[in-house]
């Protein structure tokens, strides 16, 4: 027979005390969400700031080695001319068409071509582009419309678009802005890139903190901007910006007084004597597009300035 003690008939938890546990581990939970939703937070400032410096970092070495920028990046214009739609917030760019001038500044620093996006894939990331088939790849030799900065949040808004300026640009991109003097073309860095395999080893992707926006709904590649002087461009490598129109149509870049004219408020449009809008000379030197660092394309544009910002600021809200 048998003989049961109280001790071992007691060995389990009563039901009074598991509920008791559960609750004491629900109220724990429900204390600590904030504080995870934060570490997510902190988390996702603090990869993105990360990302971009090497995206940067990857970007520079491949110019330097190469002497040119990379080749085969993703274009974020699909085939009806206008911004690829699948962007966190499409409107912060805005489809511009190059001048020839501009295509030339643009191959000059090694960009020949751009994968053209499609509009109708099913993953907004991996498969934006249709990898090089034929049809999907923009030759920059036929004057393309490209995106360029328009705006760096609320860009969807009709009321209140941040729109760009010389001083929210800063923190954002590397370079001094002038949005007077250039136009800020941006590429998306896909997997098709040239950048891929050299001096980075797979195209990165940001981790947007919305389940909606992950990369499958939405582009979540890093872009590359690209300063291209607005003004225009001569045959000797130098450009004029802030001329009238005349200069575009009657300076011949043979001619020694090209970097006169521009200067000066002498005898082109308005006629000898006249006085003509007054523009400013840059050198063949800086003529050829520029490097202006890389941005995580989100609701609000970054660049690594700014997400290291963002990181800070949120460690110091505890």
């Amino acid at each position: 027979m048998k003989y049961y003690t109280n001790k071992a008939r007691q060995a389990g938890m009563t039901l009074i005390e598991l509920t008791v546990v559960l609750l004491v581990l629900i109220g724990l939970a429900g204390l600590l969400m904030p504080y995870v939703g934060g570490f997510v937070t902190k988390t996702h400032d603090s990869t993105g700031a990360s990302n971009l410096s090497a995206v940067n970092r990857a970007i520079m070495q491949y110019e330097a080695a190469q002497q040119s920028f990379p080749d085969r990046m993703d274009s974020l214009i699909d085939t009806d001319l206008v911004v690829y739609k699948k962007l966190m917030d499409a409107k912060c760019l805005q489809p511009t068409l190059l001048t020839q001038k501009q295509t030339n500044a643009i191959m000059m620093a090694g960009i020949n071509t751009a994968m053209v996006m499609d509009k109708a894939t099913a993953d907004a990331t991996f498969e934006a582009t249709t990898g090089g088939t034929a049809g999907f790849m923009m030759n920059m030799t036929t004057q393309p419309t490209v995106a360029t900065l328009k705006s760096l949040s609320d860009c969807g808004s009709a009321t209140a678009p941040e729109l760009i300026s010389n001083d929210n640009l800063k923190g954002v991109i590397t370079r001094a802005a002038d949005i007077n003097m250039f136009d800020y073309v941006v590429f998306g860095i896909g997997s098709d890139s040239s950048l891929i395999g050299k001096t980075i080893a797979t195209a990165p992707v940001h981790f947007a903190q919305q389940g909606t926006m992950g990369p499958k709904a939405r582009y979540n590649r890093f872009g590359a901007v690209f300063e291209v002087p607005k003004g225009t461009v001569l045959a000797n490598g130098g450009y004029c910006v802030g001329f009238d129109t005349a200069m575009s149509g009657t300076a011949d870049a043979s001619q020694p007084t090209d970097e006169i004219a521009c200067l000066d408020d002498g005898d082109l449009g308005a006629g000898a004597g006249a006085v003509d809008t007054v523009g400013s000379w840059t050198d063949a030197a800086q003529a050829r597009a520029k490097f202006a660092g890389a941005i995580m394309l989100m609701t609000r544009i970054e660049g690594q300035q700014a997400a290291l910002q963002n990181h800070y600021d949120k460690a110091n809200e505890g």
